[in-house]
């Protein structure tokens, strides 16, 4: 099963604990998930050659699952519950009419839990259809199922420590889609000025050619950092909404602690960058240097052009 929601501008996506996907996309990422949480413990049921039998894996301990990611987003609170209701219903009835199919499929296991793993629930009829389904299956007396075997509803929240260990593994292997020609023109003149104002205080850009060069430079990677930062947003939202979080803390240090430091500019502008990449690399800490590093260069710009990043006049300047 693929994952086409690795694929920049893929499937249409739908929040799922902070992860962007919907239908076969979010089975491959649940399994994925499910895999690392249980390990060697989790058994898959591939698909082919007479269907799964009302589930997608399960586990030696006892647990059944079956991964499903309703499409069709955005959905009512309604319209997802007869969703789950209808999966919930065909695939217990597969899980008891494929007896024997089943019982050589697990030989000794008996499960004890048959949990229907979506990206969210927000019908509390959606567990007592649940219930009446647990009911359902005790009144069968399957062999391969424990007498008080339950029927659950689980989102993914309850496994938040795989969720986070999967979403680093991927990014480890994720290459963030090649940067356009940046586009200058989207960016106001006047905050260029700013910005090249406030450099003109650092002692090494008072050279014109210098300063316009850096500038250049960062301005490069205002564009791009916003690029690579819309892209982990669209795909890994968890780790955007870390970054964003360190980095709103970091500019409300700029406007109090760094405001009243008495540092030359360019100390103070190597200092913010270096605490700037800091928090970048904590946040997504598997992304490669030479991005992690745009990202961050890419923020500094930004507080350049706007209040928060300013330095002092030079002894000896009026204001």
């Amino acid at each position: 099963m693929g994952d086409p929601a690795l694929q920049h501008g893929g499937v249409s996506p739908i929040l799922v604990g902070g992860q962007l996907y919907e239908g076969d996309a979010w089975q491959s990422y649940a399994m994925m998930v499910l895999h690392h949480h249980h390990g060697v413990d989790l058994v898959p049921i591939p698909d082919k050659g007479g269907g799964d039998a009302g589930i997608e894996c399960y586990t030696l301990s006892g647990l059944a699952y079956q991964c499903y990611g309703p499409e069709d987003e955005p959905l009512t609170v309604e319209g997802r519950h007869r969703k789950h209701r209808r999966k919930m219903t065909e695939d217990v009835g597969k899980f008891i009419e494929n007896s024997e199919k089943l019982k050589a499929i697990l030989g000794p296991t008996v499960i004890t839990h048959w949990i229907l793993l979506v990206p969210k629930v927000e019908s509390r009829e959606t567990h007592a259809h649940a219930s009446n389904q647990t009911a359902r299956l005790r009144d069968c007396g399957l062999s391969y199922a424990d007498p008080k075997i339950h029927v659950v509803v689980q989102t993914l929240d309850h496994y938040q420590t795989s969720v986070a260990a999967v979403m680093n593994s991927r990014l480890t292997r994720l290459r963030l889609p090649e940067i356009p020609t940046p586009d200058y023109a989207s960016v106001a003149s006047d905050d260029v000025k700013v910005m090249l104002g406030k450099l003109q205080k650092v002692a090494r850009l008072k050279d014109e050619d210098r300063r316009l060069a850096y500038a250049q430079k960062m301005l490069t990677a205002h564009l791009q950092g916003r690029e690579h930062r819309d892209y982990i947003r669209d795909h890994y939202s968890e780790l955007s909404d870390e970054l964003e979080h360190l980095l709103t803390d970091l500019e409300e240090r700029l406007d109090l602690e760094f405001s009243l430091s008495d540092d030359r500019p360019n100390i103070l502008l190597n200092r913010v960058r270096q605490e700037t990449e800091s928090r970048v690399r904590r946040a997504i800490s598997n992304l490669r240097d030479g991005e992690q590093r745009v990202i961050a260069d890419g923020q500094v710009a930004d507080w350049l052009m706007r209040c928060p990043l300013d330095f002092a006049e030079p002894p000896g300047v009026n204001p």
